[in-house]
């Protein structure tokens, strides 16, 4: 199953607030925010985490997991907030109801796109878990491991011994 999320790739955002615009005109209201944090500048969107904190605590069912990801019916929502406490990225807003990311229905997000600083990306989570297992590979490959089996002599002993012992 293809898994794809928004992510953050460098720190080179400057609050310009394109990404916000995008997202506001394409889905008719923001679904992203820019949060700072110790002088810099962090777009935060939803993680469609496997758990869903948000998807437990709603009251109404408004929130459910589906082929990965979470998705928030908004007709159904009442407002009450609760999913936005939940989330542990902070990544559900709220207005009158709670809004958050929809990866813009499958197009390439506007987010995406409209960084002119390149600080979003939208990746195949898979992909990624491959290329971090590629990158230590290459690490494991250059260690110096011993090629003959250490002498496990005092762990058969410490085995034997709780053996004996009533």
């Amino acid at each position: 199953m293809v898994m794809k999320k928004i992510i953050m790739t460098n720190f080179n955002c400057d609050n310009c607030g394109d990404c916000v615009k995008a997202c506001m005109e394409k889905n008719k209201v923001g679904r992203i925010a820019i949060m700072e944090k110790d002088g810099k500048y962090i777009p935060i969107v939803c993680q469609h985490c496997a758990s869903a904190p948000c998807k437990e605590v709603c009251p109404v069912s408004a929130i459910e997991h589906k082929d990965g990801y979470v998705y928030l019916n908004e007709d159904v929502c009442i407002g009450c907030g609760l999913c936005a406490l939940a989330c542990p990225f902070g990544a559900i807003l709220m207005e009158d109801k709670a809004y958050k990311c929809i990866l813009c229905n499958g197009d390439e997000p506007a987010c995406v796109k409209a960084c002119s600083k390149r600080c979003l990306e939208l990746v195949d989570v898979n992909e990624l878990i491959f290329a971090k297992r590629d990158k230590s590979l290459d690490l494991f490959s250059k260690m110096s491991l011993p090629t003959q089996k250490s002498d496990n002599s005092l762990i058969s002993k410490i085995t034997i011994d709780a053996k004996v012992k009533p």
